[in-house]
């Protein structure tokens, strides 16, 4: 399956390391517990809460996602939904009952082109084709018994590479890398292209300048880059490019390998060093991070 072939092997590696993990199997245990004694009833929810989109009511909408779901090799219902929201978003939910759920904010809806559309349905539908819902990371960051610190900033670290592998698939289902790039600008801007003229190499020029403030990448980099669940905008564009660059694009391209290294390579601009460090400094400052990343999450609930 191609889809699988284009995954981000961080992504794979990390993901399967926390599913072994003994705290992910148990909070895993409690929700499957929860949801046989109370079903969440998600879908009663979208239906009360949002619009869904018929294929009636928007054709075009409902042929991207029957294009992306054909090039991605889906095999489960899709229901699409739109809520009111000026800011840019939209969400994949774990399915329920058998069907699948995707939500888009309206603003991007109305403001985003069908190619840049594209690109977000492929990747929000990437997230259930690797399973990212199968690691409940905010029940696990967010409940009342806190994990370990290594596992909290490993989660942190798989959420990003998440992402992009969901980029990844995004980028398959687009094909084009100048709207992939537009995508990811608006999502980041909260622009339209109205007032401004998008230029992909400048936009990419500011990881070329974080790496060189962030001499030692990781490091010296602010502690809240340790704790955000997604890359930066343009750093996700960079490893975009390369990708487009690999031989998952190009018959001739880079490597598979020299990918991922690529990839990790800029991902280390927002990871800590202390993660497999194994001195008492280092133990020290992974709970010493954990408990600011803690402060920060809650700040923003």
């Amino acid at each position: 399956m191609i889809a699988q072939s284009i995954r981000c092997q961080n992504d794979l590696e990390l993901s399967e390391k926390l599913l072994e993990h003994h705290d992910v199997k148990r909070i895993k245990k409690k929700l499957e517990k929860m949801q046989e004694r109370k079903p969440m009833g998600l879908r009663r929810r979208l239906l009360s809460s949002s619009v869904r989109l018929s294929s009636g009511m928007a054709s075009d909408i409902h042929e991207i996602a029957d294009e992306c779901i054909e090039l991605l090799g889906l095999k489960i219902p899709l229901e699409l939904y739109v809520f009111a929201s000026p800011q840019f978003n939209a969400m994949c939910f774990k399915p329920e009952d058998g069907r699948l759920f995707v939500m888009f904010a309206s603003s991007l809806l109305e403001s985003f082109s069908h190619e840049e559309l594209r690109f977000v349905m492929g990747h929000e539908l990437g997230h259930h084709i690797y399973g990212h819902h199968d690691i409940p990371i905010g029940y696990l960051l967010g409940g009342d018994a806190k994990p370990d610190p290594r596992l909290a900033l490993e989660l942190f670290a798989w959420s990003r590479y998440a992402e992009i592998s969901a980029d990844r698939a995004g980028a398959y289902c687009t094909k084009d890398l100048d709207s992939v790039a537009r995508s990811l600008f608006k999502l980041a801007s909260g622009l339209t292209g109205k007032t401004i003229s998008f230029n992909l190499d400048d936009f990419l020029h500011q990881i070329d300048d974080m790496q060189v403030a962030d001499a030692e990448p990781g490091i010296s980099a602010p502690k809240e880059d340790w704790f955000s669940t997604h890359p930066f905008s343009p750093l996700r564009v960079k490893a975009l490019k390369l990708f487009d660059e690999s031989v998952h694009v190009r018959g001739d391209g880079m490597a598979k390998a020299d990918l991922e290294i690529g990839v990790q390579s800029l991902m280390g601009l927002m990871e800590p060093s202390y993660i497999e460090g194994k001195t008492e400094a280092a133990k020290f400052m992974r709970r010493l991070l954990y408990a600011s990343s803690i402060a920060i999450a809650d700040a923003s609930d």
